[in-house]
């Protein structure tokens, strides 16, 4: 039996305020740096190799640690966050006012779901779980950070875990955000099988105040 352990953090809180924030490209506040150094620092996670979504606000903070760590970086495209097409950089708000009908099949059914001109969540779940199979594949019983975005890491919990579509959005993932997973490789009778577990998650809000 081999172990591989692939820990996913989400990004810190970005510049911009409370928009959809899909491919649009800011860097992270001051704080967003401090979140992700914070949970880094509880997470312990004696990784081997980093991987990171392209975008500066998970590139920025990935680089910065296997720098610090001395590790591998691979900046991998599947692992960036979903398109939300027109819905782009408008503010939530907005959306919710003039949308409503959308954007609330956006919570209740996601698996259906795609925002004007942008990608279907069907699309970035099966290109997520394309880039989760090649690190099991290529990184066999390892240790794994993967830098990455709120949208990506519900849909990969979801289908892991097998929640219904619906119980991604009652993952709560705040900024910086982390889920630990473990995969067991085992063979038995000339049968290889997978055993993911969710070992843990940590969710808790990180604030600036909290430094002090």
């Amino acid at each position: 039996m081999s172990t591989t352990r692939i820990d996913l953090i989400r990004h810190g809180e970005p510049e911009g305020g409370e928009v959809f924030r899909g491919r649009i490209n800011p860097r992270l506040t001051d704080q967003g740096r401090w979140q992700f150094e914070q949970r880094v620092a509880r997470a312990q996670g004696q990784w081997q190799r980093i991987i990171s979504s392209p975008l500066d606000r998970c590139r920025e903070s990935a680089e910065a640690l296997a720098d610090q760590l001395k590790l591998p970086l691979t900046v991998d495209e599947r692992w960036i966050e979903i398109d939300f097409g027109e819905w782009e950089n408008r503010p939530v708000s907005e959306v919710l006012r003039h949308h409503a009908d959308d954007a609330r099949r956006l919570w209740d059914d996601p698996l259906n779901f795609c925002a004007p001109g942008g990608e279907p969540v069907p699309v970035l779940q099966q290109r997520v779980l394309d880039g989760w199979q090649s690190l099991l594949a290529q990184y066999e019983g390892e240790r794994l950070l993967v830098v990455s975005h709120g949208g990506v890491m519900r849909v990969l919990a979801q289908h892991l875990i097998q929640l219904a579509p619906a119980g991604m959005n009652r993952l709560a993932i705040p900024y910086a955000g982390l889920l630990r997973f473990r995969v067991d490789k085992s063979q038995w009778q000339g049968k290889t099988d997978l055993w993911t577990t969710l070992e843990s998650m940590d969710g808790s809000e990180l604030k600036q105040a909290q430094a002090s």
